[in-house]
């Protein structure tokens, strides 16, 4: 029998609906590198190279999915399956939909609400953390599907 702090923990996992969601804190991590390359390229053509700033939002978040596929295929999911190009139009896609969502709210931020775009940026992108994390899960990196 074990005691102490941690016991009963090895097993452990997030369930959410009956769906185990273990891997949300690594998706979260890297959710965190990829933001900071989209809001940071965001800001760096918005301000230094005078790109209007739905535009830069766009390119960033396109450079955020890459590094997003990337990290989450090798070190959330450890996904070493071969069909790599047909996985990322999968993730592309769910990224794609999360992009529509995320320049929606920096817009209406920014218009209605009369934020700055950066601001707007970072609200939006935690907006769409859980959606972008459910579509990851549930289609781009289902267990036993990295053929």
């Amino acid at each position: 029998m074990t005691h102490g702090i941690g016991a009963g923990c090895r097993n452990m996992d997030m369930r959410v609906a009956g769906h185990s969601h273990s891997r949300i804190v690594p998706f979260f991590f890297v959710g965190i590198l990829s933001s900071l390359v989209d809001i940071g390229l965001m800001y760096y053509c918005t301000t230094y190279l005078g790109i209007w700033y739905l535009h830069s939002a766009t390119f960033s978040y396109c450079c955020g999915i890459v590094v997003s596929y990337i990290a989450n295929k090798s070190l959330t999911f450890q996904d070493s399956g071969r069909k790599t190009a047909t996985q990322f139009a999968t993730f592309a896609a769910i990224s794609l939909s999360c992009l529509i969502v995320n320049l929606g709210i920096v817009w209406l931020a920014v218009t209605f609400l009369s934020l700055t775009p950066l601001v707007a940026k970072v609200i939006a992108t935690c907006c769409a953390f859980l959606w972008n994390y459910h579509g990851q899960s549930r289609f781009t990196f289902r267990s036993g599907d990295g053929t």
